[in-house]
């Protein structure tokens, strides 16, 4: 039987649109297909590559739906033959259900299976690879593992490295980690048992907090204070920071790790105790007896053991499980690596560390650069992203820095959505919390300058520094990484990035559009997310949301606070499209669930103008929740124009009538004016302005409050160790249809800038059709309901933008580029 190559070109990305969106999106099930309404779930629920597709990598990682239990184990077979009757690449009693063959694969057809050891075979799964699919192949864990030296130090430093370490002691870096060791001289040492929340709270989550706060503190003592000492230790030879540091580690591994440090508690302690006692272990290794290290070895055990246990065969086919990927890897990773050689399970450790880390990094990104779950958590993944990789470089030679095409990318999507001198883009948890780079996100440029030559991150970095001047050895974030490992890489001579208006990131669903990228004190910024990710994790009910900064401050920006997780305020709002500047229907958003899915179009640029489509046409639904508010159709076409223009048009069906509501929200008071369908705000720095054009009558609401009140119950504090105050100015506008429709549109023109303008009321038939004239910019736009979509922009006498309903929208005469995300595309060429 003959085999059809499936490729992603122009051509057969369109018809497949179409297709998805008059009837549903499809899932491989090996050569079957099923109809389903997700792109991800959080557990993996079919095997992948299949269906014929072309992998993004060659060669690529298999990967299959587990089988759950405590002992099981897989067979894998892999070959170009169907029957697999000869050259089959194999692996029985394999103990995670992820299998990378680490060589590259002849070009062609392959096929493979997988099964629960000594049971039936899978279906057969196929894929093909073609002579432009990029290579990554990884060693070995093995060639990884037995080139790992033998001798102790080998985590922070390695002996052959402590001279030219020694010599950097007067750097800034070495400094601080001295000041900060010395306190750890004079502190306590705490007992387990203050561990134990001293907070009550008849509120069973609230009170779980609590405990869970109390047990962390624990952790992080322990970890920071030996880590802290052993830097200190190695960077002069002083034994009086290694005697500190082993009798903390003494004290660690005599806590119960059942007891409040367990993972039962929290799992960040567990992790951070682990990793204490793993550094005192491999930095002290001569000066602990062996009756010392067998205790720490057990005590190490312990704890990583039961990651392991609890990890295999799970994580590797989990959409996200996201402490393990923040922190406790990377601490699992290296008390791993402190025992190799030491612990006959430490390398079954390691090689599953090792290759979940090839497999799924980056676990929330995409070729193209993103990062889904935002900056503000992108911060936690900082040393994850960084470490491990740069271990695997040094002992295999395999530079996973320059052969991910991730690495490469990923500084534009810091220029892009946290520029320098910028606040962040507003999207992911915590991230109204980012106001600007800081220090973390400079030193992380810097770094990845270093690791891959890449001179626009150098440019990142010395931007930022120009803004805020950064205290990098303040921070301990990534402090011993560039002390260490990276001080003497050589960092390549800046470079600023080409002067794009926009850049999308299609893996992730996210597009930031620009007036001046380069110059943030005169930029314009909109960002929308359109996610295939949907809500889950630390990202919100946000899809075909936007927010606008102007000179790197927030104007029209979603709202909120992340007090907790589970906290009222957040699940109630701040989590939910009604706090973002999105649509609702019937007064209702999108679920919380992965399955409420969303993606980025098109995307183009030209003339000064900017334009990226957002399709959220299946972000209303969820089988997961139960909830379907009827939404089958929400394309948002946002569109900037220079210097000052933002434009949003907006198609919406259901499938029964609804109310349609369309949000918007700001930083300071919000005045309507709604019988000429206008807006403004007044930030200061700027001024806003907009008008609201509808396919029907439309009532206008504005509230200064949240529906959730934000309360400090957990006592947070600031950087600077002030309490989180919740009370700042957050204003909500919602123009609601006044009658029922199963269609509607909407037309938003916004004027944002310190020089800006209102934008014309217009009160006249031509404003009802949705035509406005702003400036020297004409926009009409059908908003009758009935006819079909679409939008004319002309700049004085020249068309700059077209679009019409079911063709490819044009800017400046080109077609829009069609951005089809890869996994989109796995699930629907079938």
């Amino acid at each position: 039987m003959g085999t059809q190559v499936i490729r992603y070109g122009r051509s057969s990305a369109a018809i497949l649109l179409v297709l998805w969106l008059s009837a549903c999106a499809v899932s491989p099930r090996s050569e079957n297909v099923g109809e389903v309404s997700h792109v991800y779930k959080r557990y993996l629920e079919f095997a992948e590559p299949t269906g014929g597709i072309v992998p993004q990598f060659n060669p690529p990682v298999l990967r299959w739906p587990r089988t759950s239990g405590k002992d099981v184990v897989y067979d894998i077979r892999l070959s170009r033959d169907s029957l697999f009757r000869e050259g089959a690449i194999t692996a029985e009693q394999h103990a995670w259900a992820m299998f990378n063959p680490h060589e590259k694969l002849g070009e062609g057809n392959w096929y493979w299976q997988y099964r629960v050891s000594s049971k039936d075979w899978s279906p057969r799964q196929h894929f093909v690879i073609t002579s432009d699919v990029p290579s990554l192949v990884s060693p070995t864990p093995s060639a990884f593992l037995e080139r790992i030296p033998s001798e102790h130090p080998r985590v922070l430093t390695e002996v052959s490295d402590l001279r030219s370490l020694r010599a950097r002691a007067e750097t800034d870096d070495a400094r601080a980690i001295i000041r900060e060791a010395d306190d750890f001289l004079k502190v306590t040492i705490p007992q387990e048992t203050d561990g134990v929340a001293k907070r009550k709270s008849e509120d069973a989550e609230r009170q779980r907090k609590f405990e869970q706060e109390a047990s962390k503190r624990l952790g992080d003592f322990a970890a920071a204070a030996v880590k802290r000492l052993a830097e200190a230790y190695l960077l002069s030879g002083d034994n009086t920071y290694r005697n500190r540091a082993m009798e903390i580690a003494r004290a660690v591994a005599g806590w119960d790790p059942d007891g409040v440090t367990s993972s039962a508690y929290s799992d960040f302690s567990d992790a951070r105790c682990m990793l204490a006692l793993a550094l005192a272990y491999d930095t002290f290794y001569d000066a602990f007896n062996e009756q010392e290290r067998a205790l720490l070895r057990q005590a190490i055990h312990v704890r990583a053991d039961r990651f392991y246990r609890s990890w295999r065969n799970n994580i590797e086919v989990r959409l996200l499980s996201g402490h393990v990927w923040q922190h406790i890897l990377h601490y699992f990773f290296q008390s791993a690596l402190a025992l190799h050689g030491d612990h006959p399970a430490a390398d079954e450790w390691l090689g599953y560390a090792y290759s979940l880390f090839l497999a799924r990094t980056p676990v929330l990104g995409g070729k193209d650069g993103g990062w889904i779950e935002g900056v503000s958590y992108f911060t936690m993944n900082m040393e994850t992203v960084l470490e491990i990789p740069f271990y695997i470089r040094k002992y295999t030679g395999f530079d996973f820095f320059r052969e991910h095409p991730w690495y490469v990318n990923n500084i534009d999507w810091m220029i892009y959505h946290i520029p320098p001198g910028s606040s962040a883009d507003g999207f992911g948890d915590n991230t109204e919390e980012i106001f600007s780079p800081g220090a973390a996100f400079p030193a992380y440029a810097d770094a990845l300058a270093k690791l891959t030559g890449d001179a626009r991150a150098s440019w990142y970095a010395r931007a930022c520094e120009k803004y805020e001047s950064p205290d990098y050895a303040s921070s301990s974030l990534l402090r011993w990484f560039r002390l260490a490992h990276i001080h003497d890489l050589p960092t390549p001579d800046p470079v600023p990035p080409t002067e794009d208006m926009g850049k999308v990131f299609k893996e992730i669903g996210i597009v930031s559009l620009h007036t001046n990228p380069l110059n943030t004190p005169e930029n314009l910024a909109v960002a929308m997310r359109s996610s295939p990710y949907g809500c889950y994790g630390h990202f919100l009910a946000d899809q075909n949301s936007f927010n606008i900064l102007y000179g790197g401050r927030r104007t029209f920006f979603r709202t909120g606070y992340k007090v907790a997780m589970t906290d009222p305020h957040r699940t109630g709002w701040y989590q939910q499209t009604k706090s973002t500047n999105s649509v609702l229907a019937d007064g209702q958003g999108q679920p919380c669930s992965t399955e409420s899915y969303a993606m980025i179009r098109y995307f183009a640029e030209g003339d000064g103008l900017a334009y990226a489509m957002g399709d959220a046409s299946r972000a209303y639904t969820s089988e997961e929740t139960g909830d379907d508010v009827g939404v089958k159709k929400f394309l948002r076409h946002l569109i900037l124009i220079k210097p000052d223009i933002v434009v949003i048009y907006d198609e919406l069906e259901a499938n029964r009538p609804v109310a349609w509501s369309w949000l918007i929200h700001s930083m300071t008071a919000i005045a309507i004016d709604s019988a000429n369908d206008t807006f403004q705000s007044d930030f200061g720095f700027a001024r806003g302005y907009g008008k609201l054009l509808a396919s029907g009558e439309t009532n206008w609401a504005v509230a200064d409050t949240f529906d959730v009140p934000a309360v400090n119950w957990r006592g947070s504090r600031t950087a600077s160790g002030d309490l989180k105050k919740y009370d700042d100015e957050q204003w909500h506008l919602m123009a609601t249809t006044k009658g029922r429709s199963e269609q509607a549109r909407f037309l938003a023109v916004l004027r944002v800038g310190p020089e800006s303008e209102a934008v014309i009321p217009g009160d006249g038939k031509k404003a009802r059709e949705g035509s406005l004239v702003v400036g020297d910019v004409t926009i009409e736009a059908s908003l009758e309901a009935g006819r079909p979509a679409g939008m004319k922009i002309s700049r004085g006498r020249k068309t700059i933008f077209e679009y019409e309903a079911d063709r490819r929208p044009v800017v400046s005469g080109k077609e829009a580029q069609e951005v089809l995300p890869y996994d989109i595309s796995q699930r629907m060429l079938q």
